[in-house]
């Protein structure tokens, strides 16, 4: 299930795509953090919208058999800043890149958006060997040509690595540079 905002108040919906149905490993690190985060979630400011039970249909599965979910189960809430007090309500996603915005002026980088990161996964995924069908699934796409066209990018360092590793190849089957 997705949440986004429609002006002012928040939707929980399906994916956009059946493909974005799909369970997220993570790395050990990311989870333990997200379970920090989570753990800590009621010493914070909770909006009474928050004590709202969403009723939902699973497209893959039984349309009738309707699931739920608890807001208050939402990991990121109570981030957003409104007038300088936190209204304890889920984040909008324009949240995180203004969040992202500052950070990237006080580092003195060029300002990229979350969304951004995403492409950046792609890349290094493919560039450290993920199969490009994990990588497609993993991302929530029902095209590999999205995933391979859109979000992965082909960068200075992995056109370098091709070159070694064609070398490499080169060297095994005897085929060596000529002296």
């Amino acid at each position: 299930m997705e949440f986004r905002y429609k002006q002012q108040f928040g939707v929980a919906g399906p994916p956009k795509t059946m493909a974005g149905y799909r369970i997220i490993p993570l790395t050990s690190r990311a989870y333990e953090i997200l379970k920090e985060v989570y753990a800590a979630k009621d010493t914070r400011k909770q909006s009474p919208e928050l004590d709202t039970v969403l009723v939902y249909a699973d497209k893959r599965k039984d349309q009738k058999r309707k699931k739920s979910f608890n807001m208050k189960d939402l990991v990121f809430i109570n981030f957003r800043v409104f007038i300088n007090f936190r209204t304890g309500m889920p984040n909008k996603n324009s949240s995180y890149d203004t969040h992202l915005y500052k950070l990237c002026d006080e580092a003195g980088i060029k300002r990229f958006c979350m969304h951004a990161l995403r492409h950046t996964y792609a890349t290094r995924a493919i560039e450290s060997g993920m199969q490009p069908k994990t990588l497609q699934k993993l991302l929530g796409h029902s095209s590999l040509k999205t995933t391979m066209d859109r979000y992965v990018h082909v960068t200075d360092d992995s056109m370098e690595m091709g070159i070694r590793l064609f070398e490499q190849g080169q060297l095994e089957n005897g085929l060596a540079a000529a002296e």
